[in-house]
């Protein structure tokens, strides 16, 4: 018989899934990613069935060490966001399929059906083993990718560089936008008389976070080696937190592990969050301090205005990177 797991925080949700599956399938539930993650370790799971948006580890972070650690073993997300992008994107990460809620029981019972008929084809193992070649001198390791965002509609930025913190990733977060992004930008007065190489940059549609041990040691925006936003790794983390905080639409970003990486460190991070929010808590005092104000706009639905519900209170506690005296710009 084949095995199931089902996660999510959501114990209505799991009390439906495990009364429709129980009959045909050996089946597991948990409450957390965290808890999935141990119930692998010592079971064998033909298919998981998780949530995206839990406490703590995100069912996208699961997704990430499934597909890495047991590669047999197939990942059904659920969500309540419909948009064939996000879907596409969670696809290509490696989900076996993704199920909008709320869902259709006969559609998600063809999908976990698919999904056990195909992973009896794949082997199982624990963990994938590093051949003794991989300790041999490469330029680079290999990226694989772990993650996928449209920053707009799923996770927003910091709580991805959060993401890459708590699981104390090495690799690199590569951001794209598109021409709503530029025009959007160009409509906002903030970035107004930033210069040609705000234009190079924003015009690029391309930038990179790179992250060793979870953590920010450098970024760039554009593909101009001469540009500000090139050599000035802080100036290029700036102009990506105000396009990911203020102008949102039209960002993407994916994230891709590698083993390891010889990238020399230009930014001093001790907490991604603390960063990331010193940097939005700074531009709220600068519109403050200035008698004719920038127009701030934050979002189509909200402008103006950074919410508590988006930034709260609690994720500035024991910050090291955040300037305590500049919470109520924040607030």
């Amino acid at each position: 018989m084949s095995s199931l797991l089902i996660v999510d925080d959501d114990a209505s949700i799991r009390e439906v899934l495990i009364d429709l599956f129980c009959q045909d399938y050996s089946c597991f539930e948990t409450e957390t990613a965290e808890a999935a993650l141990q119930l692998l370790e010592n079971e064998h799971i033909d298919v998981v069935l998780t949530d995206i948006s839990m406490p703590g580890m995100s069912g996208l972070e699961l997704l990430g060490h499934t597909r890495q650690r047991w590669p047999g073993t197939e990942v059904i997300m659920m969500s309540g966001i419909r948009d064939d992008e996000y879907a596409g994107g969670l696809m290509r990460m490696g989900a076996f399929d993704y199920m909008a809620k709320p869902f259709d029981l006969a559609d998600i019972t063809q999908s976990v059906a698919r999904a056990t008929g195909k992973s009896h084809h794949l082997p199982q193992t624990e963990t994938i083993q590093v051949s003794s070649k991989a300790h041999q001198e490469v330029p680079e390791a290999q990226p694989m990718e772990v993650f996928s965002s449209i920053l707009d509609k799923a996770f927003p930025l910091h709580e991805l560089l959060e993401m890459c913190q708590r699981n104390q990733m090495t690799g690199y977060m590569k951001l794209s936008w598109d021409h709503t992004t530029i025009e959007r930008a160009r409509s906002m007065e903030m970035f107004m008389g930033a210069g040609g190489d705000f234009t190079l940059a924003l015009e690029s549609r391309t930038a990179s976070i790179y992250v060793r041990d979870g953590l920010m040691i450098d970024a760039v925006v554009g593909e101009s080696e001469k540009s500000l936003y090139w050599t000035d790794a802080e100036e290029a983390l700036t102009m990506l937190v105000r396009l990911a905080t203020f102008v949102s639409v039209g960002v993407c970003a994916t994230g891709y592990v590698v083993s390891s990486t010889r990238r020399l460190p230009r930014l001093s991070v001790s907490n991604n969050a603390g960063k990331f929010l010193n940097i939005v808590a700074k531009d709220e005092e600068e519109r403050d301090a200035d008698d004719d104000g920038f127009d701030f706009e934050r979002s189509p639905s909200a402008p103006g205005e950074i919410t508590n519900d988006i930034y709260s209170e609690a994720m500035f506690t024991n910050n090291p990177d955040f300037d305590e005296s500049l919470m109520p710009f924040l607030v």
